[in-house]
């Protein structure tokens, strides 16, 4: 990879996408509406304004559609090359313009282009649909404020319109004032894109005094957002600390203020260590693309003298947000192909402490009964936590089981009851009251470390937090051995993350936790209930809306999102993403409504030589 290429990889947090009308200086355009039917079944019924409406002055629009002011003008052409911006005239029913485009092997070089606008300003840019020859293709394009530190990955997400017409969105960047501060863009690893125009709408005082008393407010920052460790750096090839900050711009001013931060599985991990180790370190060879992507983007890191989670946290805190550092219960190793891939070399090392079955067929976990597994989890937390983090978590619905019929089990079932759980029925209640000591134990040692370390920090007033996921009703917890009330009661947990969508629970069919009984159980306590939101299953805003607002009902107090930046099942731009999913701390415009706005679309009539009609080309290919 040269020089030119590596500069301009930048992975960014999937920015929320939502389309708007367009406006021209003089009046509102006509929109072509994409919004869910069951719209009007929102709590409090209203009418969903596009978004670029919601601000007084959006018939004041003014729109650049000429993208060949972008400089350096040299790193714009008229032809394809990989180190260039291609330009397109093309044209729409109400304005045209040029617009400039990248392909997938694109190492073309950031350009600015030049606003000239004073004070504050909504800003909105047009990308386009890109086709695979007859269908949609993946695309994005990095955009921010010269005065951002860090890039924000934008996308396209709608489908082709009718005759495979590419379909125009508007992607909502920010407000800021503009005054001296510019637009930059950038290239994304192997991913097209094309920019057509950028949108910038006045504000009033009114609505500037507004932005910034939300923006500066802590009511509302009450959700989680969850980092899986591993698809903030494939396939996007991070390639200094630049790349990787990007990964939490759009989060600066969400609702997200505490972030349950994976670093990988149960002891892989992606930061430097003595203790756990790199996935798929040792590998030459690899399950997928995205795979060797992952460990060389890592390897380079690590070769940088960058560490992945001191990033992370560093980013954390200069938001004000609160990240805590989080294992995986089963994060162990993995079947084939990726069985030397997700593979822990303490797994491997220590095949007697491995999981058996009540029938006797040994499964690929390791048995939290054995004293050594939790002490090496214990010194995994302990090494990453010197990196500032603010706490820890452990993930119980990542997953079961963590106690099965193994020998350190029945060995200690033995000597408190005095049979072979082997020689009782699997559902003995003593196998899951020992089941629920022996976790318990697992918590209070991550308690006593994370107290530990704040006297270690030389501030043991500060309590650092420890977060746990659990499962949706009191019956599945008691089956696994979370005994979630005593640890409410000795005050070893802070935060509950209600994993609905947990293997082997209730939840998975109910396709919903109970929370009520949450907010029972952690009443007059310290202790912060989340029900769990999956970002790739967000399939309804509208539903979405009404489900928050039952929680909330219930006594949430926040909404945890797992995956927020991965909305798999929103691609196709019926719903909006990040503008809603970003703000549900908003309990009250959760309640109106207030947070949906009507997606739109602006059709193509032409791209280059491309003059859409019923005959559309590329039939021949």
């Amino acid at each position: 990879m040269n020089d030119n290429i590596a500069r301009h990889i930048r992975f960014a947090l999937l920015f929320g996408l939502i389309t708007s009308s367009g406006t021209t200086l003089v009046a509102a355009e006509p929109t072509t509406s994409v919004a869910s039917s069951d719209s009007a079944s929102l709590v409090q019924k209203q009418t969903p304004l596009t978004h670029s409406e919601q601000w007084q002055n959006f018939k004041q629009a003014e729109r650049f559609t000429d993208l060949t002011r972008c400089i350096p003008a040299d790193a714009i052409s008229e032809s394809r090359h990989h180190h260039k911006w291609k330009v397109f005239e093309y044209e729409t029913a109400e304005f045209s313009g040029k617009c400039i485009s990248v392909g997938r092997e694109s190492s073309a070089p950031d350009l600015t282009l030049k606003l000239g606008k004073q004070g504050w300003h909504a800003v909105y840019i047009g990308l386009s649909s890109i086709t695979d020859l007859v269908r949609p293709a993946k695309n994005n394009v990095e955009a921010k404020f010269t005065s951002d530190s860090a890039y924000t990955r934008l996308s396209n997400r709608l489908n082709l319109g009718p005759q495979r017409r590419d379909m125009l969105e508007e992607v909502y960047l920010g407000a800021a004032d503009l005054t001296d501060n510019d637009l930059q863009f950038s290239t994304v690893y192997q991913m097209p894109a094309r920019i057509h125009y950028v949108k910038t709408i006045p504000l009033t005082n009114e609505e500037i005094s507004r932005i910034r008393a939300d923006r500066a407010q802590k009511t509302t920052k009450t959700a989680v957002a969850t980092f899986d460790g591993y698809t903030w750096i494939h396939p996007f090839r991070p390639q200094n600390r630049a790349d990787l900050a990007a990964t939490f711009s759009a989060y600066r001013d969400s609702d997200f203020k505490t972030w349950w931060f994976q670093v990988g599985g149960a002891d892989l991990v992606h930061h430097p260590s003595q203790v756990g180790n790199l996935m798929g370190g040792h590998l030459d060879t690899f399950p997928r693309e995205v795979d060797r992507e992952y460990v060389e983007s890592v390897r380079h890191l690590h070769q940088q003298g960058i560490d992945p989670l001191k990033v992370a946290v560093e980013e954390a805190h200069s938001q004000d947000a609160e990240i805590l550092v989080c294992l995986r219960a089963a994060g162990w190793k993995a079947a084939p192909p990726w069985e030397e891939f997700f593979m822990s070399d303490f797994y491997e090392a220590h095949p007697e402490w491995r999981c058996i079955d009540y029938d006797g067929t040994p499964t690929m976990h390791l048995s939290y009964a054995a004293e050594e597994v939790q002490d090496h989890l214990i010194e995994v937390y302990r090494e990453a936590l010197q990196r500032g983090a603010d706490g820890a978590g452990f993930l119980f619905h990542r997953g079961m089981p963590m106690i099965l019929w193994e020998e350190p089990f029945c060995q200690r079932f033995i000597k408190e009851f005095g049979e072979n759980p082997r020689d009782l029925a699997e559902d003995d209640p003593r196998v899951f009251q020992l089941r629920a000591t022996i976790v318990t134990e697992f918590v209070r040692k991550i308690r006593a470390m994370l107290d530990e370390t704040a006297v270690q920090r030389g501030n043991a007033h500060r309590r650092l937090k420890l977060a746990v996921s659990t499962f949706s009703t009191r019956a599945d917890n008691q089956k696994f051995g979370l005994d979630v009330e005593r640890w409410i009661e000795e005050k070893l947990i802070d935060q509950i993350g209600i994993a609905w969508f947990a293997y082997y629970t209730s939840g998975l069919k109910s396709k919903s936790g109970d929370t009520a009984y949450y907010a029972r159980i952690t009443e007059g306590t310290d202790v912060k209930i989340f029900p769990f939101y999956v970002g790739w299953k967000m399939e309804s805003a509208n539903s979405l809306l009404q489900s928050v607002s039952r929680d909330y009902a219930q006594g949430a107090d926040g909404i945890a999102v797992w995956d927020p930046n991965q909305f798999v099942t929103w691609q196709k731009g019926h719903n909006p993403y990040w503008p809603l999913v970003s703000k549900l701390g908003h309990r009250q415009q959760v309640r109106e409504g207030s947070l949906l706005f009507k997606p739109t679309a602006i059709p193509l009539t032409r791209l280059g030589e491309n003059h859409y009609s019923r005959w559309y080309p590329n039939t021949g290919f």
